[in-house]
């Protein structure tokens, strides 16, 4: 006896149909940042499908909305809030809410500043409600309390070979409640999500169920076929549930919907019981097996460790429905069939409650550090023979410096300076702090770093070891043409940016056009620009800069990472640069620095003059 109550509680204490939640994985601006201008629009980017939530708001502290148009979803995973151009200098605050694809609610609110040198702006917005909320929880209940009813008395009355008007009576009702439940969850849920569309197919079914159960009420031979109609019911839980997850086994899909047919024989016998005072220990039984091993299987994919079961509210809930649990099978002891359902019905408020609940292996992770509104300290320069390589992470520029026995990691801040405070894992291994933007991880190592920035991750190619290259004659070799041109991509960070064609000739002349926008002209000491183009020039003093001119002033660490591949760093910016050269001749300049992510691609040298005053 004990150590089958040991199995109904390690069996039924485990949820049966839990749901995972999209993941946050980042939003720009990030949270607490203080920006230089305006964003022409908040994204908020999860690691799975969602679709708009309710409740979205962006405003200004103190003020009205600042949303230019409807949210909208792009690449099914990040939520787009269009705001009002030009913004003006102050403190902004977004309310999010998304729909996962499990048809879960969840929202949380940032804050951003515009203006330089504001202090972090705090969000004047709270989220949504994104908890279990009671009608949820009834919902769910009717839906989940259906279909283990209406499965469960097939299964009774089937493997029984019972034929009672009751049982048909009871399989209706039963499938009338899982419509109305898997009805009212769809319309929470909304369409265009596994979930949704899943219980709208789930509610059809029932409603078809119930309509085969009623005429089985009045036609006895209908009775029969109404009973295997029901028992696909019991798929329609994992449909909507976790088990189809991205990244889990497919085994779970067979346990889960395993899981739900051992509950459903469980409450079958108690209703088979009931209704025809027959007592059936082998579906009771089978049940209870089914229940013992697929649960161990789904729990398995729910916890990550024991102590989620106190610190979090998905184990909470998890042990108040274990103690109810404890009382329904003390009931059954004593059998009192009537009083064990009732009981049974608080299991199933506990499990309508789980299902809402964010499970362990989907906590969430710490928040964020706030990326820093001034300029920190300069990070410190490469060691001597280091290999670096280096690229764009996120709002971050990050270089790996490569050593045969150490990796150093700088982090650019986009602020200026070094990026510290944050959490750094090389190849997997915590990185320590060795100065301002700097992190540092001691050991052998490959030609690749698996590098992650307080969530964010990339891969850098930075071998221990490269031939030492001579970038300072391509320098000389570029100074010394009559002309230099080539277009360039320069981002601030992943939202920002401008695409523009730049012009230099010998020996102090600049042209510059920004696709759909400013326009440049430097002749020696008279410099002329416009908004756009057709708009009138504006001529200033200029002071005459030597052309053409490259744009590192001081190389270190270089290195031929590949054949045509240079690598080097500039401490004087401080920047990480790669130079792709083919036949002697540059191809594509990348340079990584504190939020100025660029890439130069080269397009002629030596061309005829045409750089002239504008008239």
């Amino acid at each position: 006896m004990k150590s089958l109550l040991f199995a109904i509680l390690v069996a039924l204490a485990l949820p049966a149909v839990a749901a995972a939640h999209a993941t946050l994985v980042s939003t720009s601006p990030a949270n607490g940042a203080v920006l230089v201008r305006a964003p022409g629009a908040v994204r908020i980017a999860f690691d799975d499908t969602v679709t708009r939530g309710p409740g979205i708001e962006a405003i200004r502290n103190g003020g009205g909305s600042i949303l230019a148009a409807k949210p909208r979803i792009e690449g099914g995973k990040t939520l787009v809030l269009p705001v009002r151009r030009g913004l003006p200098d102050g403190d902004y605050s977004v309310r999010w809410a998304i729909i996962s694809d499990d048809g879960h609610l969840e929202s949380g609110v940032l804050a951003f500043a515009v203006g330089t040198g504001r202090p972090k702006p705090v969000a004047s917005l709270a989220p949504e409600a994104a908890g279990p909320r009671p009608p949820d929880v009834i919902a769910r209940w009717l839906f989940l309390a259906g279909v283990l009813g209406a499965a469960g008395i097939a299964l009774f009355a089937l493997l029984g070979r019972v034929d009672a008007e009751p049982v048909a009576l009871v399989l209706a009702s039963s499938a009338v409640l899982a419509a109305l439940g898997a009805g009212d969850e769809s319309h929470r849920v909304g369409l265009h999500t596994r979930a949704g569309d899943a219980f709208v197919a789930g509610s059809a079914y029932a409603v078809a169920v119930a309509l085969v159960a009623g005429a089985a009420l009045l036609e006895p031979r209908a009775r029969r076929p109404s009973l295997w109609l029901a028992l696909p019911l019991v798929a329609v839980p994992t449909a909507a549930g976790h088990a189809l997850d991205r990244g889990l086994s497919r085994v779970n899909v067979a346990a889960d919907v395993l899981h739900v047919a051992g509950a459903a024989a469980w409450v079958g016998a108690l209703l088979g019981l009931v209704v025809t005072r027959r007592r059936d220990v082998r579906l009771a039984a089978a049940g209870v097996a089914l229940l013992t091993v697929t649960g161990v299987v789904r729990a398995s994919y729910e916890l990550l460790h024991l102590a989620q079961l106190w610190e979090t509210s998905y184990g909470r809930a998890l042990l108040v429905k274990t103690g109810l649990l404890l009382a329904a099978v003390a009931v059954g002891m004593w059998r009192r069939p009537r009083v064990e359902l009732v009981l049974v019905a608080g299991i199933l408020v506990a499990v309508g409650v789980l299902t809402l609940e964010r499970p362990g292996r989907n906590a969430t992770p710490p928040a964020r550090a706030a990326v820093p509104s001034e300029p920190q300290p300069a990070p410190p320069p490469p060691p001597a023979d280091a290999v670096v390589a280096a690229r764009e992470i996120g709002l971050y520029g990050v270089g790996v410096e490569s050593e045969p026995s150490r990796r150093t990691v700088i982090v650019f801040s986009p602020a200026g300076g070094g990026a510290s405070g944050l959490a750094v894992t090389v190849d997997g291994t915590a990185a320590t702090a060795c100065g301002s933007g700097c992190y540092r991880v001691d050991g052998e190592h490959g030609d690749t770093t698996d590098v992650v920035v307080d969530g964010l991750r990339a891969s850098i190619v930075a071998p221990a070891d490269a031939p030492v290259a001579d970038v300072a004659r391509m320098q000389r070799w570029i100074e010394a043409r009559t002309s230099v041109a080539y277009v360039e991509h320069l981002a601030s960070d992943p939202e920002h940016s401008v695409t523009a064609s730049w012009r230099f000739e010998a020996p102090n002349r600049v042209a510059y056009t920004i696709a759909g926008g400013a326009q440049g002209i430097v002749v020696g000491d008279r410099r002329w620009d416009r908004a756009r183009a057709g708009a009138a020039w504006v001529e200033s003093p200029q002071t005459p800069v030597r052309q053409p001119a490259t744009q590192w002033e001081r190389a270190t660490n270089v290195h031929a990472v590949a054949p045509g591949v240079l690598t080097f760093a500039d401490p004087t910016i401080p920047a990480f640069f790669t130079l792709h050269v083919r036949d002697g001749k540059p191809t594509l300049l990348e340079m990584t620095a504190p939020a100025h992510f660029m890439r130069d691609r080269y397009v002629s040298f030596d061309s005829a003059p045409r750089i002239r005053p504008p008239r």
